[in-house]
């Protein structure tokens, strides 16, 4: 019973760690500044035509990104705002599902091996031995399926 809490409190402890996320304000042009050489930005327009691409350069008043096409140079008045390519974070998500899905499965497995002590005699440890690495499996394979990445917008114009 005792490893049954210590599982409860590691995967209590797993969910209290998962950081809130903070929104600052985006209408601050020197996100913008900042950004390196390279970068690859979404960038909405006025007119509603979003161009995709590579910052070359940013300046007080304009925006210049290289497209597949072609390099533009674009007008601070006319950008209604610019959205950041996150990185993706798919061996991360990954690594924390195999951590949940190991602890979990090793949660039930000593609850099955506890109650059944009769029908698993030839095997005592049936359960942990065969659910910890199954739900690790499963768990990693559910972290990998979570949706990672995406656009993040930095600025949007006020």
């Amino acid at each position: 019973m005792n490893k049954l809490r210590i599982a409860a409190l590691l995967f209590a402890g797993l969910a209290g760690n998962a950081p809130a996320r903070q929104q600052g304000p985006t209408e601050s042009w020197t996100s913008l500044v900042q950004l390196a050489p390279g970068t690859e930005i979404r960038v909405g327009l006025s007119g509603g035509r979003t161009v995709q691409g590579s910052v070359q350069k940013v300046t007080s008043d304009s925006l210049a990104i290289n497209t597949t096409a072609s390099q533009e140079t674009l007008a601070r008045t006319e950008i209604r705002r610019v959205q950041l390519k996150r990185k993706g974070r798919r061996g991360r998500n990954a690594l924390i599902g195999l951590l949940i899905g190991a602890g979990g499965g090793l949660a039930v497995g000593a609850a099955i091996d506890h109650g059944q002590r009769s029908a698993f005699d030839f095997f005592p440890n049936f359960g942990k031995d065969v659910l910890t690495p199954l739900g690790a499996v499963i768990g990693a394979a559910i972290g990998v399926l979570i949706p990672s990445g995406g656009w993040h917008e930095i600025y949007r114009a006020p």
